[in-house]
Parts: structure tokens; C-alpha cells; sequence
């Protein structure tokens, strides 16, 4: 199988499909990518959620922390040392 030569569909940009990536395409029953590596990783990442940081208290000590928790969550916070006292 010869590598195929592809244009992106989303900024232009000309990519190769090798060997190897084809075999694998045709082994799974996938279409080929109509995007380039970069597109494809921009894409997935634009699916994830954003990481942001809350200021917290721990639910046990009461110090202040950060937490990707927000506010209005239901769940217990603690701290790092809290949180190693509760689990042993």
C-alpha cells in the first residue's frame, strides 16, 4: 500500500497518509481523515471541558484550597492531607 497524498478540508494545508496509518484505517473499517494531524488534534481538544480553578475551603480543616470542583457541587472537598487521613 503507497502512502496517499490528502489536502485538510478545514485550513488547506497538504498531508500524507503512510503506509502504516492506511493498514490501520483498512483494518478498522475507518474512513480516511479528511482533516490533517493538527485539525484532528484541535478538534479533540475542542471537545474536552475547560480546566478551571475554584477557591475552595476543605469540608474537614476548613483551609483554603483550589478545586476544579465548583461551588455548587454536592461533593465533599477536602485538602490533600485530609483527603490522605480519610482514605487510610
Amino acid at each position: 500500500m503507497p502512502e496517499i497524498k490528502k489536502t485538510c478540508e478545514e485550513c488547506k494545508k497538504k498531508f500524507l497518509i503512510i503506509e502504516q496509518e492506511l493498514a490501520f484505517y483498512k483494518k478498522k473499517e475507518l474512513p480516511l481523515p479528511k482533516r490533517c494531524p493538527q485539525c484532528r488534534q484541535k478538534l479533540r481538544l475542542s471537545f474536552k471541558n475547560p480546566r478551571k480553578l475554584y477557591k475552595r475551603t476543605c469540608d474537614r480543616c476548613k483551609a483554603e484550597i483550589l478545586t476544579t470542583y465548583p461551588p455548587d457541587t454536592p461533593y465533599k472537598i477536602y485538602c490533600q492531607k485530609c483527603y490522605w487521613q480519610e482514605i487510610q
